[in-house]
């Protein structure tokens, strides 16, 4: 079943991810953010942000699934903990610093094959067009006691892919969605690493 985490953010490291994606989502490129039908034209990014490079193929040896990992995240993401990984699944931790606990928590990423759910059908989610016409279902931050990160889910070659990230509940949805999008759009134009 989907994992949610909950997870506090100091204020100061959510303002730079806010201000990454605020100002341009694709600031470690300088380029401006393109429409989906456009970035479907335009040569996938194959790049392999720095925390994955360690893990990447720690996931390659066990598991059978295609491995899309994000070519864009927030420059203020530092490091990621492989969590899990088998021939059906892998799970990913992104932190922002290691080692001090909740407050360096950033997101989490995961696959799995064979899933025993659908994302259509959990509560509060509604349909993102990603790229290549992917069909994605997007659910923003959501608070009670504490706040739950926004997620977005996609089912791609029968396996369900999932991306987690840590947002101010004050950004809107609207804005939540297009930084959640952007990050999914560079895993889909990347391809299988």
């Amino acid at each position: 079943m989907e994992r949610t985490l909950h997870r506090a953010m100091p204020t100061a490291t959510l303002a730079v991810v806010l201000i990454c994606y605020a100002v341009a989502c694709a600031a470690q490129t300088s380029a401006p953010l393109l429409s989906h039908e456009a970035a479907s034209r335009v040569a996938p990014d194959r790049s392999l942000p720095k925390p994955f490079v360690a893990i990447l193929p720690k996931i390659k040896a066990k598991s059978r699934i295609p491995v899309l990992l994000p070519s864009k995240l927030p420059r203020s993401i530092k490091d990621a903990v492989l969590e899990t990984v088998s021939a059906n699944n892998y799970a990913i931790s992104l932190f922002y610093q290691l080692g001090i606990g909740d407050a360096g928590f950033a997101g989490y990423l995961s696959a799995q094959s064979k899933p025993g759910y659908n994302p259509r059908e959990l509560p509060g989610v509604h349909e993102v067009r990603l790229a290549h016409g992917v069909r994605g279902f997007f659910r923003p931050v959501s608070c009670g006691g504490s706040c739950a990160p926004a997620n977005l889910w996609w089912m791609e070659r029968g396996v369900l892919y999932q991306i987690q990230i840590s947002l101010s509940s004050s950004l809107t949805a609207q804005n939540q969605q297009k930084v959640m999008v952007a990050i999914a759009d560079s895993a889909v134009l990347g391809g299988p690493r």
